[in-house]
């Protein structure tokens, strides 16, 4: 599959914001790009990891207690709170040599302050996990000191680098827990090897947050070229990732504060077909009713979206707030926020496991949660050995 130059957007984008299907299917889009539509039977055949009728949906599985990156419960002499180590997110990434080794590289809150300190006291760092992609994952390094937050990593083929895009700046920590407002940017660091040693960040944009790269290097294409979504999913490209990067295009829908598809954290990739989709953080809840919950995940997705296609929103949760556990029981979190996935690395780009932040009710902490997706989650943990 051959990688097509992205273009900047001189005509007049459209785009579709529609329910899911209720008269069966027509075209693969009614199946969200997920899957194949069966044209004579009206239904959709959905990509592993995906189900619903439009396979709109992740097939999330029970997740187990304690994977994920949790140290909330974790005290230190010079700690100003107790909430631990929180953490908010992060990507996980397979050791390129030790395969049976995997990092997960996190926005990460030490001192015990929490996450509504998450400004100023936001460090990137590095955990490790010898028990598969879910973990536990124990903290091993910091990557970025504060303030760095927003922390997406990809591998670029092309400049044989890691690329770790954060928002922040260099700033000393107060003596208390304290949370400022300073105005959001973009910066990107590089690294031979996920552990670093990392280059100094980097600016690339200003005023802008959540940054989410995708590379479209391709085993047809060995381009540097990079994708990179911000919040309200608009969408930037670079010849090289130290930039300039080029506004490709915005989404036409109403993507300002309480509206409808008021969406943040974007996390975007290129499928094996092609096409390309979003799963963010959706705030229709907060919009209509000003709670942080249950619907908190929406997926976008677009047929060439990068290069003129037109991109689908449809109003459906993808994941929510419950989670399931594999000894029975659940939790249902206040926020759950960052996604994240872990894909297959067969060619296939399986989603395997979705990475969230998570808040539970009256709690200031909060921890990095990994939950599977799919029978294929298995199927990479017993191939692991694990």
């Amino acid at each position: 599959m051959r990688v097509h130059t992205l273009l900047k957007i001189s005509s007049v984008l459209f785009a579709t914001t529609s329910t899911a299907t209720s008269g069966g299917c027509s075209v693969d889009e009614d199946c969200s790009l997920n899957g194949i539509c069966n044209r004579s039977s009206g239904k959709c055949a959905c990509d592993p990891g995906w189900r619903s009728a439009d396979c709109g949906a992740l097939d999330l599985r029970p997740a187990t207690r304690w994977t994920g990156y949790n140290e909330t419960n974790v005290t230190q002499p010079d700690f100003l709170g107790a909430a631990g180590n929180s953490s908010w997110g992060g990507t996980i990434v397979r050791d390129r040599e030790d395969k049976q080794l995997f990092h997960l590289v996190l926005d990460h809150f030490p001192r015990g302050c929490g996450l509504a300190a998450w400004r100023p006291f936001s460090t990137v760092a590095r955990a490790e996990s010898r028990t598969g992609p879910a973990g536990p994952y124990r903290y091993a390094q910091e990557l970025l000191g504060t303030f760095r937050h927003n922390s997406q990593v990809v591998w670029s083929p092309t400049d044989g680098r890691y690329l770790l895009y954060t928002i922040g700046a260099e700033t000393a920590t107060p003596d208390k827990c304290a949370s400022y407002k300073w105005a959001n940017n973009v910066s990107v660091s590089s690294a031979p090897d996920v552990r670093g040693p990392w280059t100094a960040p980097a600016r690339v944009l200003n005023e802008s947050t959540n940054p989410a790269p995708w590379p479209l290097w391709t085993a047809d294409n060995s381009t540097p070229e990079i994708a990179l979504a911000v919040e309200d999913n608009a969408l930037y490209r670079a010849d090289r990732f130290a930039g300039p990067y080029a506004l490709a295009r915005t989404m036409p829908w109403n993507t300002s504060d309480n509206a409808p598809r008021w969406t943040e954290d974007p996390f975007l990739w290129r499928d094996r077909r092609g096409n390309w989709h979003v799963l963010c953080h959706w705030l229709v809840d907060v919009a209509e009713r000003g709670e942080k919950y249950p619907r908190v995940g929406a997926h976008l997705f677009a047929r060439g979206g990068l290069e003129g296609g037109n991109w689908t929103f449809r109003l459906e949760t993808a994941y929510d707030t419950t989670v399931r556990f594999e000894d029975g029981g659940r939790i249902d979190y206040y926020r759950r926020e960052r996604p994240s996935l872990y894909f297959s690395d067969d060619g296939a780009l399986t989603p395997l496991y979705l990475v969230t932040g998570v808040q539970e009710f009256n709690s200031s902490a909060s921890y990095t949660l990994i939950q599977p997706i799919g029978d294929a989650a298995k199927r990479c943990e017993r191939d692991l050995g694990f």
